[in-house]
């Protein structure tokens, strides 16, 4: 009978003294797994920012602050440009036959550069007049959901985004149709409306339908193409 009693408790005292060690070493696999979870979670978004260009025009060449484009952004996350002028809002680069300039972008770490040039010779620096920028749009695609994210540069005949996209009937080059896909797929976090004077900031996600803004004047758009 005492030696069931000694056996009794050093069982009870093995597993006393085991369970805390065993729930220490399984702890921290415990919260890398609940960090990725989280961490998927969180990135299952597509970031929208909007700029101002109204206050920097007339110019040929405009430089903004990003600083959501970091270094790690820049190099694993596709970035998406959308020019909104008077009368449409497109993919940059792209080509405007009616006013004649064609609109490049060039991005790095916290920095965005917007130039135009003159569709004459492709070299001459074109002044876009103050009436006719709007803003620059932005969509960092931070979601891994291989229909969205992939080589945006890749051509159109080899990419299975591109792919995905035309089977979809969406236009790449068309601000709202894009976006509207996009809402299918991930949260839309939009991160603000800035300008080089007073930025407003906001962290709210909204739908693509909440996002739309009716352009100010419609015009006969044939003759603007994104390059893109």
């Amino acid at each position: 009978m005492h030696l069931l009693t000694i056996v009794w408790t050093l069982i009870c005292a093995a597993v006393i003294i085991g369970y805390p060690i065993y729930l220490f070493k399984k702890s921290p696999s415990t919260i890398e797994t609940i960090k990725e979870c989280s961490h998927f979670m969180a990135s299952n978004t597509v970031e929208l920012l909007s700029f101002d260009l109204k206050r920097l025009s007339p110019g040929w060449s405009f430089a903004l602050d990003v600083p959501q484009i970091t270094e790690e952004v820049l190099y694993n996350n596709p970035i998406l440009f959308y020019l909104e002028t008077d009368d449409n809002c497109l993919k940059l680069p792209l080509n405007n036959a009616t006013l004649g300039y064609a609109a490049n972008i060039h991005k790095n770490v916290g920095k965005v550069y917007i130039t135009f040039k003159s569709l004459s010779d492709g070299v001459s620096n074109f002044y876009v007049p103050a009436w006719h920028l709007s803003k620059l749009k932005i969509l960092i695609i931070k979601s891994r959901d291989k229909r969205i994210y992939g080589d945006w540069g890749a051509k159109p005949d080899k990419s299975l985004i591109y792919k995905g996209l035309k089977k979809a009937g969406i236009n790449i080059n068309d601000y709202e149709d894009i976006l509207g896909y996009f809402s299918n797929i991930a949260a839309i976090d939009f991160k603000g409306h800035f300008s080089n004077t007073s930025p407003k900031i906001h962290s709210s996600r909204r739908k693509a339908s909440a996002l739309k803004e009716r352009p100010a004047l419609k015009i006969e758009n044939t003759e603007l193409s994104s390059t893109g």
